[in-house]
Formats: C-alpha cells, structure tokens, sequence
C-alpha cells in the first residue's frame, strides 16, 4: 500500500469528520499495488450519514488540498448495489 501511516490517520479523520464516527474506508486502485508509482487516491466510503454529495465534496476537497494529490473518492448510496462497490471491496483494503 503506498499511503503513509500520517496520510492513512488524515483519511479516517476526513471520514470520520463528513460521514460520521462509524464510517469504513476502503483503499483500492494502484496505490495498493506496491510496483506501481504515482497515482491519484482512490477511496471508497460506507457510511449511513445521508448527506452524502455535501459530505462527499468536503472530504475529497479536504484530502485533496491535504495530500496534494487527486482523490477520487466514492460513497456507497444507501440501497444501491454498484459495481464499482463490489470491486473497491474486493481488490481493495479497508483502512
């Protein structure tokens, strides 16, 4: 995983802070590959927080200006079963 333990601690408090105390973070795309280099952040988020594109939009912001770096962040919607989400989980991991 090519995230330091700091960046690791800023996403959960980013998290924590737009989506609420008990949401889960998964890291997942080529910053989970150690070979890889460069690379934007891809984080996918659950929570039951429901003002998600608000919420959205602060994280991402946040981390963005915090690592400078992109983040693409994705946030699961409530009753929704994408795929993108079954991936994030599977390939990914959970911070």
């Amino acid at each position: 995983m090519r995230l330091s333990s700091a960046q690791i601690e800023t996403i959960r408090q980013a998290a924590s802070q737009n989506f609420g105390a008990d949401a889960l973070v998964w890291l997942f795309g080529s910053r989970v590959d150690d070979s890889k280099r460069g690379g934007d952040v891809d984080l996918y988020v659950e929570a039951t927080h429901r003002d998600t594109l608000l919420s959205a939009l602060r994280c991402k912001i946040a981390l963005e200006d915090d690592f400078d770096l992109p983040v693409d962040l994705v946030v699961k919607e409530p009753v929704q079963d994408k795929p993108i989400y079954r991936l994030a989980k599977a390939q990914g991991i959970q911070l």
